[in-house]
């Protein structure tokens, strides 16, 4: 499978061909050593229209590209069991492999599920800040496309549920309340914060599934989908980053850098919500706890972090006071 990466991101107000420097606000203040890096990025237009090229030759249609009408195979995994919450615990290990394979197509739902929730948390902010965006620049046509692929995304995880018959499940109340706030009241920075590392962590789990030929080939086809399109959103999100935050003073910076470490304590709890166990056949306070404690699973999550963590600390991200919260998670930044 070729990825074609996209590369950078576009532009906003004024006349599509006139862009001003990324680097245009003054010195960054040196506190605390999160003073973000400038690097430069190319202007917003000139790599909105190699994202809108990419799109064109690297897009999908999950209604026809993806075999719906397959049946599933038997005794095979929905997703790569080393991947699964329980995977190396005592519990794991007393689970035989058909009730191993129901837990993973449980997950597997409760993951679709939250990928439909995040994107249309993301479609409403990417649209809303696309109201600042030139009429007729590419930038605008980039990120209007880049929300025809969410719904596409949205759509086919919908549409996978549905074959798989299980889920959804209720995620946890307080999440979801702060998931509210962050769609009515996102700032542009902090909504591309929160894109790319929810879009890093999934795309690196969705990764190891489509490269595992002990997954069911229905689930990988839709796992290449989505690794193949997001490639250009987190393209567009990185430049957008390297734009934005620069601009930014130091305290602005330091509630970011606590918006993701508090957010990938979100996404954590996201994939063990416990209706998910019970319809696995688990005792759910069983389950939830060793799947808390699993050392596995935080070096799971571990793995997802480390990729998008160096471009976060470039751009001042990481901080001492959010590396207390990454730490009370057990994870290292």
């Amino acid at each position: 499978m070729t990825t074609a990466e996209p590369e950078p991101s576009p532009e906003r107000q004024g006349s599509p061909e006139r862009h001003s420097s990324p680097e245009r606000q003054g010195s960054p203040e040196r506190q605390g050593g999160a003073a973000p890096r400038k690097r430069g990025v190319p202007d917003r237009e000139t790599t909105a229209v190699k994202l809108l090229d990419a799109s064109i030759r690297h897009s999908f249609d999950p209604q026809v590209d993806v075999a719906w009408d397959e049946p599933w195979l038997p005794d095979t995994f929905f997703l790569p069991e080393r991947l699964s919450t329980l995977y190396g615990t005592e519990l794991w290990q007393r689970m035989s492999r058909s009730h191993r394979i129901e837990l993973s197509r449980c997950e597997l739902a409760n993951n679709l599920a939250f990928g439909i929730w995040v994107e249309t948390l993301f479609m409403q902010m990417l649209a809303r800040h696309s109201l600042g965006y030139h009429p007729r620049s590419n930038h605008l046509r980039y990120a209007l496309t880049e929300l025809g692929d969410e719904t596409r995304h949205s759509t086919m995880f919908s549409r996978m549920m549905d074959k798989l018959d299980r889920g959804p499940y209720p995620f946890n109340p307080v999440d979801r309340f702060a998931t509210d706030l962050l769609r009515a009241f996102s700032t542009e920075p902090l909504a591309y914060v929160a894109v790319l590392f929810v879009e890093e962590m999934f795309d690196a789990l969705q990764r190891v599934g489509l490269r595992d030929e002990t997954v069911q080939p229905l689930c990988r086809q839709t796992f290449r989908i989505h690794v193949v399109e997001e490639a250009r959103h987190m393209r567009f999100a990185h430049d957008e980053l390297f734009r934005l935050i620069p601009r930014l003073p130091q305290v602005r910076r330091e509630g970011l850098a606590l918006a993701v470490a508090f957010g990938v304590g979100l996404v954590s709890r996201a994939m063990r919500t416990p209706q998910m166990y019970a319809d696995a056949g688990l005792d759910v306070a069983e389950a939830r706890r060793a799947a808390r404690s699993n050392p596995h699973g935080r070096a799971v999550i571990q793995e997802c972090v480390d990729r998008f963590v160096p471009t976060y600390r470039e751009l001042g991200l990481i901080t001492p006071v959010s590396r207390r919260v990454w730490r009370a998670q057990g994870l290292r930044v």
